[in-house]
């Protein structure tokens, strides 16, 4: 039996929330693996909609490069579960959504890294992309790829909503 994150992640939008409200803060996000869980989880939250522009769940590498502007080199050279391409994800919802502060993730919840270097399985990025900053803070998630895929999925939902409430501090 997996613990259930479900509480701490929800006490933790409500936090985020209240936090960015108080500073007149916009968030936005951009999603891969996490397939909107992080939008869902803040707007789970009275109040988010004072915040909260939006979120856009990429899944695909298309998506990534169409609708975020993530480089097309990026994704060759580094691939589209990289470090790079969260931060380039970051930036693009920090643009598209013209929010303060972005969030993004991308990467591999499990074994199944189709066809790419087995040294992904279970590694996850989350950026978090400021305006005015030209780089993003990115923290690689390692997770366990022998776990239930929504067991590590609500573990870097929850790790990335503490990513979004210090960014705000």
């Amino acid at each position: 039996m997996y613990p259930d994150f479900s509480d701490e992640i929800l006490g933790i939008s409500a936090r985020i929330v209240s936090l960015y409200t108080d500073r007149g803060l916009f968030l936005c996000g951009a999603e891969s693996c996490t397939g909107g869980a992080c939008a869902s989880a803040i707007v789970a939250t009275p109040g988010a909609s004072r915040i909260f522009r939006g979120s856009a769940v990429c899944y695909c590498d298309g998506a990534k490069e169409k609708i975020l502007g993530v480089k097309a080199s990026t994704i060759e050279k580094f691939f589209a579960e990289s470090s790079r391409c969260a931060e380039e994800m970051a930036f693009g919802a920090l643009g598209l959504y013209e929010a303060d502060i972005a969030f993004a993730t991308t990467g591999f919840l499990d074994a199944n890294v189709g066809g790419k270097p087995e040294s992904l399985r279970g590694i996850v990025f989350a950026a978090i992309a400021m305006r005015g900053r030209r780089e993003a803070l990115v923290n690689r998630i390692s997770l366990d790829p022998s776990n239930e895929r929504n067991f590590n999925r609500l573990y870097c939902v929850l790790e990335v909503m503490k990513m979004i409430e210090k960014a705000a501090l």
